[in-house]
């Protein structure tokens, strides 16, 4: 990077910061001089020096006296003059009060002695983050009463704005702003404002009044200064809970942001509705997996896979007993034509009758042996059923856990325990209001 590019990269960093295009700077006149109609000078305060240059002086200062040492405020911009490297007040106007210098003389001692009696050591107090009440003292025609108004009504239209009127200059002013902070205080209003415009320090000045000072200081309730511009600087400000550079300013830092608050419950509720869905698609998983596997191992399934294997059983008993009876039939056919061929028709008759008990006595076995099945699958079907660990829930009785584990005992129950109550079609949520240990149940 060279020095070209360097002191334009200041340039325009001075340029697009809006609190140094418009300044007040107080200090003493240094070295004042006029050269053609410009003129040159420095603001000095203790051991700092600024350097100032104000073009067309001559006829932006008729009629104003500049002397060495005069107390000034100059309001202007701060900008590079890049062919030194140095910064410098570019001055559109020079303010000179009657008294200004003697009342600049006036707000050292009385800053200087507060500060010695540790007034401006006090904690501050917290501002409410959702105000619904806001304490304004400021005259009611002011402008700094309306920027404020306008301000909360764009940023917090939810908070009430109470108005405490008073005068904000001249000798009567003082008392009147005493009197409305002594109000404000006393009020439902969660935090005050004391704020009014801009000017110069006589302008001012009441907000530099000892009375005053000590009202802030003494408040119950947080107090949040704006008065005057930003680099007008008032005692008040020290002893205030917040310090704002404007009415505006002060309106912002009493109030969150709607729109900000409207979008932090946005991006709040979606990052809660994907966990939430997350979490649910998780545990959707979990008890897809428990019912498999609560299936595989259920008494209806175990039953279900007894009845096929005893059908199973019953089918193979019956195909072979079809092979058995084809095959005697085919014997016995074949023993009938040899009968009719060698014997007598009595011979054959006879023959007939003992295959026909044959065949009664093969179906009092058969029928027997079917009966002795389905006597052991009922047997089968009864035990399951009485193992079926949800029988019990179809007459009235119900399962009571605590935290997952089944509950057996009354020494198990503490009052306010939450209970899972489960019945036959669902189950229920509970708290133990009594427990008795007793054997009898009403």
């Amino acid at each position: 990077m060279g020095v070209a590019e360097l002191t334009q990269r200041i340039v325009q960093d001075l340029k697009s910061d809006h609190t140094l295009s418009n300044v007040a700077i107080r200090g003493e006149i240094s070295n004042f001089k006029y050269s053609g109609p410009h003129a040159y000078f420095s603001l000095k305060e203790n051991d700092y020096l600024l350097n100032c240059v104000m073009f067309n002086a001559v006829y932006k200062l008729r009629n104003k006296k500049i002397e060495e040492g005069t107390l000034v405020k100059a309001y202007g911009a701060i900008r590079v003059y890049t062919k030194r490297g140095t910064y410098q007040l570019y001055t559109e106007a020079i303010e000179v009060g009657r008294d200004f210098g003697e009342l600049y003389r006036r707000f050292e001692a009385l800053k200087r002695k507060l500060m010695a009696n540790g007034i401006f050591d006090k904690p501050k107090k917290s501002l409410p983050l959702f105000p619904r009440k806001i304490a304004v003292v400021a005259s009611r025609t002011s402008a700094a009463f309306q920027d404020v108004l306008n301000t909360v009504n764009k940023r917090y239209p939810l908070a009430e704005i109470l108005l405490f009127h008073t005068g904000v200059q001249g000798e009567a002013a003082t008392s009147q702003i005493v009197n409305a902070l002594e109000q404000a205080d006393n009020s439902d209003a969660d935090v005050v404002l004391l704020v009014r415009g801009g000017g110069s320090i006589e302008d001012l000045w009441n907000f530099n009044e000892e009375r005053v000072v000590m009202k802030v200081y003494n408040m119950k309730k947080p107090v949040v200064t704006g008065v005057g511009h930003e680099v007008d600087t008032t005692l008040v400000d020290y002893v205030a809970d917040m310090r704002a550079p404007t009415p505006t300013g002060a309106a912002e830092r009493v109030t969150p942001d709607l729109k900000d608050i409207e979008r932090r419950i946005e991006i709040t509720f979606k990052n809660l509705s994907t966990f939430l869905l997350a979490k649910l698609s998780s545990h959707t998983s979990n008890i897809n997996h428990m019912r498999q596997k609560l299936s595989a191992r259920s008494p209806s399934r175990i039953l279900e896979m007894k009845k096929q294997n005893v059908e199973t059983f019953f089918e193979r008993i019956s195909r072979r007993v079809d092979g058995i009876l084809k095959e005697k039939t085919k014997s016995i056919l074949r023993d009938e034509e040899a009968l009719k061929r060698s014997k007598s028709v009595r011979e054959v008759e006879i023959f007939k009758e003992r295959v026909e008990n044959v065949f009664y006595n093969l179906k009092i076995l058969m029928r027997s042996r079917v009966e002795k099945n389905r006597y052991i699958l009922d047997k089968l079907e009864s035990e399951l059923k009485a193992h079926d660990p949800r029988a019990p829930l179809k007459k009235g009785y119900s399962f009571v856990y605590k935290e997952g584990s089944l509950v057996t005992s009354a020494n198990d129950l503490q009052n306010g325990d939450v209970l899972k109550v489960v019945l036959a079609d669902g189950f229920a949520l509970t708290n133990v209001k009594e427990v008795h240990q007793s054997e009898r149940y009403s």
